[in-house]
């Protein structure tokens, strides 16, 4: 809960500060027991795919699903924006196959069509909200209810990190229960932090019980990481002041940090923001580095990493900025103009959870220092209210009057 008197009076701070406490949530009941009963169907099923699914920062959650499903439970995943895929509907949607549709909201424009396709194929659905009576919850054959309730403020904090946690953790319970041996898990394909021992094969279940602390664990290293950077962020605002253009870059389960961080460097900011995979990056963008830009390199561990590090280098030769995010056991890069250094030894699955942190707390101190509100971005706005009332007709978040006050949200975040 917010104290009276403090510098601090935007929802958004209190959403931050207090995504830790709601990691603790997922790990108790009730959720605990949501993600063991959905684990124990999708256990007797046996599906073969899965498709996940959102819209804005729930797609990006959705990378990250994905590609826990498919290297913790060993079941073929993909990611999808909502509306692509209930336009686009993938032939292998049927009676084998998984659903999992991720909104905060529970009623985001799509998803109950794209469901109500879904279950006509056949397909089992999952719904990750955070409100039980949502359309969503209601149209999905089980849900998994998450502790943020309903918000107020318009940036996506403690709800994108809580869905891609619930995920996780299904992800984990579904590796628990994988015993054949032609399931056994490569453990090359392990970043070194995550291997219990060097044998060449990792039980599910070794591999389950390493997922299974550092996920109990991640609570509290996240609490002392956002302690430890959010009085350092005011810093970073006055050192790309002159930024005119972002470009993330990242790789893998860090896919989803780069598109999530450019979208709030892009909202907070007076620069334009855009995210690009390593690779894809190198393969044409970068011919379009000047001065003013600023490439972040999410640089987390995995076998990506000296990739995007080396990525790095090369921008900076070119002249732009560069910022680095890396783990605290990574050398500072020679050519880093700003590093920034994240908690180390944990899974790159799990490392979204932490690396998004910088990119919340310089984006929040960017909006302030711009003259933003950070909890409603441009909605207070007239022409963003119409412009919303025309995308979103009967949506109450665009009803209400430009100089509204917002009550807090549950337990004060």
């Amino acid at each position: 809960m917010r104290k009276p008197g403090t510098e601090h009076t935007h929802l958004i701070w209190d959403s931050m500060m207090h995504t830790p406490e709601m990691l603790k949530d997922c790990l108790a009941e009730p959720i605990l027991g949501d993600i063991e009963r959905v684990a124990d169907r999708l256990a007797e099923m046996s599906p073969h795919r899965v498709f996940c699914a959102g819209t804005g920062s729930s797609a990006y959650a959705s990378i990250v699903h994905a590609l826990a499903l498919e290297e913790l439970a060993r079941l073929s995943s993909s990611w999808h924006v909502t509306s692509e895929l209930g336009a686009y509907p993938p032939v292998h949607i049927g009676p084998e196959s998984i659903l999992i549709l991720t909104s905060h909201s529970g009623r985001t424009l799509g998803d109950l069509q794209v469901v109500a396709r879904a279950r006509q194929q056949g397909t089992y659905t999952i719904g990750v909200t955070d409100i039980p009576d949502s359309p969503l919850a209601q149209a999905v054959d089980d849900v998994i209810i998450g502790p943020g309730g309903r918000k107020t403020e318009l940036p996506a904090t403690r709800t994108y990190t809580t869905a891609m946690f619930r995920v996780l953790q299904l992800a984990t319970s579904l590796a628990k229960r994988l015993d054949d041996a032609d399931k056994l898990h490569p453990a090359d394909k392990l970043h070194p932090a995550d291997k219990l021992h060097p044998a060449d094969k990792l039980h599910p279940s070794d591999v389950a019980a390493t997922y299974e602390k550092k996920l109990r664990e991640l609570p509290h290293i996240l609490r002392a990481f956002i302690d430890r950077f959010s009085p350092q962020a005011a810093d970073y605002v006055d050192r790309l002041a002159d930024v005119e253009r972002y470009i993330v870059i990242g790789a893998g389960p860090n896919m989803s940090t780069a598109f999530e961080g450019a979208l709030v460097l892009l909202q907070s900011t007076d620069a334009a923001a855009q995210a690009f995979q390593v690779e894809e990056m190198l393969h044409g963008p970068i011919q379009a580095l000047r001065p003013g830009t600023c490439v972040v390199a999410v640089a987390a561990p995995g076998p990506l990493q000296e990739r995007i590090l080396q990525a790095a280098r090369a921008c900076h030769v070119i002249g732009a900025t560069v910022l680095t995010i890396a783990p605290e056991d990574t050398s500072r890069p020679e050519d880093a103009d700003i590093h920034i250094s994240v908690p180390a030894q944990v899974p790159e699955l799990l490392t979204p959870v932490l690396y998004i942190v910088p990119f919340w707390l310089i984006g929040y101190r960017f909006a302030l220092a711009t003259g933003r509100d950070p909890d409603n971005l441009s909605r207070n706005r007239e022409e963003f209210k119409r412009a919303f009332q025309l995308l979103m007709p009967g949506d109450a978040r665009f009803d209400r009057p430009t100089d509204a006050v917002y009550p807090p949200a549950p337990n004060g975040s």
